[in-house]
């Protein structure tokens, strides 16, 4: 090449690269170990749209871009830290992600242009080099920031709390009642900006901490009232956070009145939202009280086939049998409430249930072997 620039038309590089873009969106962006993807991905997509753009420009007029010029990559960078990433995540994903859309900008080019796009690597070399520079020196400032070295040690608290019921921090207090909900994200790249707005929702949440992680993240809330006025309080807190964002996941909820007892309301609480996500139940806010027989097929596990045997037989009937006992079950063992629903007369839903016996042996009319049959399509539908 004569000088360096990028081959082809202003309008040609800018569709290649609007289709790298999308390549790379299509493969679900990066990870961290304690930030949820869902989170990542509206901002974290929109940043690489920049990053291309400024490299490009500096590829064209050796200018090197100015850390003001570069704020808006820097500040992303910061975020991901603010929300639990190491330094060491950051930096190497953007390491990784950068030579990850050089490479595929190159094989997408015509082979006649690949020798030149092959000799800009230096370039593409110190472009990096200099955002890496640029975040880890942002990163230094920070931490010296009193406000960073808090969120760390509320971290630390969150932490200790939830692994071994130990009380540091904000959690030292008299007579405390602790509710944990755990959430489980269900979302795509282009949900990222409501995941953020549901997060601070959250957060404005008086007395709550949260801890993030790859899958979802945990938030603690701690009060000095009692235990149903508590994990009430918080429910219909979280309720309106995610009306107000509109985001598709699932929060699992348990409280302990001792700190001791916080691990085992995390254990169920992780398990509620589990079972939500897995059933894809309409409710956000999953209890034990209204999700037990779902918990206890989480907490089974390799039980669940035995369980589900129970319901072997429906599988190579009729499946207006089983259809049936879903709605018969839906609908509080109401033999009219569920010929209303499927539109027939009563005599059929009797007629079905017969047959249901017959198949599996359980009465769907007696409550114990009703509960059998219940457990046993619940077993069925997580495994």
């Amino acid at each position: 090449m004569d000088d360096d620039s990028v081959p082809g038309s202003e309008s040609a590089v800018s569709e290649r690269v609007a289709a790298v873009i999308g390549w790379y969106a299509s493969q679900g962006g990066p990870s961290y170990r304690r930030v949820p993807s869902e989170l990542v991905a509206h901002e974290f997509f929109d940043g690489i749209e920049l990053n291309v753009k400024a490299l490009l420009a500096f590829i064209e007029s050796g200018k090197m871009p100015t850390a003001h010029d570069l704020r808006p990559v820097t500040e992303l960078a910061m975020a991901r830290l603010a929300n639990g990433a190491s330094l060491q995540e950051v930096i190497g994903s953007y390491q990784v992600v950068s030579a990850d859309l050089w490479r595929r900008f190159i094989s997408e080019s015509d082979p006649s242009e690949r020798e030149g796009l092959l000799e800009l690597m230096p370039k593409v070399t110190d472009y990096i080099f200099n955002v890496v520079t640029l975040i880890a020196t942002q990163a230094a400032h920070r931490s010296a920031d009193p406000r960073a070295e808090a969120r760390e040690r509320d971290r630390a608290a969150v932490d200790a709390l939830l692994a071994t019921g130990e009380a540091t921090g904000p959690f030292e207090i008299d007579h405390p009642c602790f509710v944990i909900a755990v959430f489980t994200l269900a979302g795509s790249p282009g949900a990222g900006s409501s995941v953020a707005a549901f997060k601070s929702g959250i957060e404005s949440i008086p007395d709550v901490r949260i801890r993030l992680d790859l899958n979802g993240w945990v938030a603690v809330h701690w009060s000095s009232q009692g235990r149903e006025a508590a994990t009430a309080h918080f429910r219909n807190a979280l309720e309106l956070a995610h009306d107000a964002a509109a985001v598709r996941c699932w929060a699992g909820i348990a409280a302990s009145t001792t700190a001791h007892g916080v691990p085992d309301a995390f254990r169920v609480a992780r398990g509620l939202s589990g079972a939500a996500h897995k059933l894809d139940r309409p409710e956000f806010v999953a209890d034990l009280a209204h999700l037990t027989v779902e918990y206890l097929g989480v907490a089974s596990g390799p039980d669940l086939p035995a369980v589900a045997e129970l319901v072997d037989a429906l599988s190579t009937a009729d499946p207006i049998f089983e259809e049936t006992l879903r709605v018969f079950l839906q609908e509080n063992c109401n033999q009219l409430a569920t010929a209303r629903r499927m539109h027939v007369h009563r005599n059929s839903v009797t007629y079905r249930l017969g047959k249901v016996q017959a198949l599996t042996g359980l009465n769907p009319m007696v409550f114990s072997e009703a509960s059998s049959l219940h457990a046993a399509l619940v077993a069925r539908d997580m495994m």
